[in-house]
């Protein structure tokens, strides 16, 4: 969610009252979290703040940030690889609204790739 904040700042400088407007124009800016293998890509990072009012927003502003870790969450078509979950606090986006799932301030987006072998 975005916010335009307007703060009203009174002053007396040599004896003249004077009003100031000073106005903040901020977009919501979450929390992401990646795995210790995608810390290389974002220079060794396993903690960002991103801006995006959904989930699709924070990726593809983390993919502007940080190029090198493009190819490991998207696929030639631009869709997320599918070994790779993206929770929004605990709930898995593929149970929400996907990438247009909204995301605020208090939210913890994180990229768990899936693991397998045998």
């Amino acid at each position: 969610m975005c916010i335009f904040i307007v703060h009203i700042i009174h002053k007396r400088i040599y004896n003249e009252d004077i009003t100031i407007p000073v106005s903040v124009y901020t977009c919501g800016m979450s929390t992401l979290r990646v795995p210790a293998p995608l810390k290389y890509y974002l220079d060794n990072q396993s903690e960002i703040v991103l801006k995006g009012e959904t989930v699709g927003d924070v990726l593809r502003n983390l993919s502007k940030q940080y190029p090198k870790i493009k190819s490991h969450l998207f696929d030639n078509s631009g869709q997320v690889r599918r070994h790779i979950n993206l929770f929004v606090n605990a709930d898995n986006i593929r149970d929400l609204q996907g990438l247009g799932t909204p995301v605020g301030e208090e939210d913890i987006v994180k990229i768990l790739p899936s693991i397998t072998g045998g």
